[in-house]
């Protein structure tokens, strides 16, 4: 049973590994190398994501600003793949941006990315959130409101 378990879990973390294949941040989220340790990270799937209408979420946030840029430079590259986006923008740099990506077995996929170190009443971090489920951009920005 426990050799059972540890398959099963094994399994899901793959899943939720390949849930943003294929987009810059994915380095983010997998959290290896000069990376780890350097985040706060959030993963959720299952249940507790129902009453959203959201069957994967991932969050990492940082308060180390030499990753800034790095973190940045990614999420600009991704931007430029989707089909959909909003962003907001403070002497040049990315503040804020919600993009909305082609949809994956019938799932709608977002990032959401904050830079509060743009404003001097905001905590000195960037976060960035990978989403999927069949929630729609606008009640996503509901939500993050």
């Amino acid at each position: 049973m426990r050799y059972f378990l540890t398959i099963i879990l094994s399994l899901l973390c793959l899943i939720g590994a390949n849930a943003q294949k294929g987009l810059e941040v994915s380095k983010l989220f997998e959290a290896k190398g000069k990376w780890k340790l350097k985040f706060t990270a959030t993963h959720l799937s299952g249940r507790a994501l129902k009453p959203y209408n959201l069957t994967l979420f991932r969050s990492i946030t940082t308060g180390d600003s030499r990753l800034y840029d790095e973190i940045e430079q990614a999420v600009n590259k991704d931007a430029q793949k989707t089909i959909d986006k909003e962003c907001g923008y403070i002497d040049g740099q990315l503040y804020y941006g919600f993009f909305l990506f082609e949809p994956k077995e019938k799932k709608n996929r977002y990032l959401f990315y904050r830079n509060s170190s743009l404003r001097s009443n905001e905590p000195n971090e960037v976060t960035i959130v990978y989403m999927e489920g069949y929630a729609t951009l606008k009640e996503l920005k509901e939500m993050f409101r």
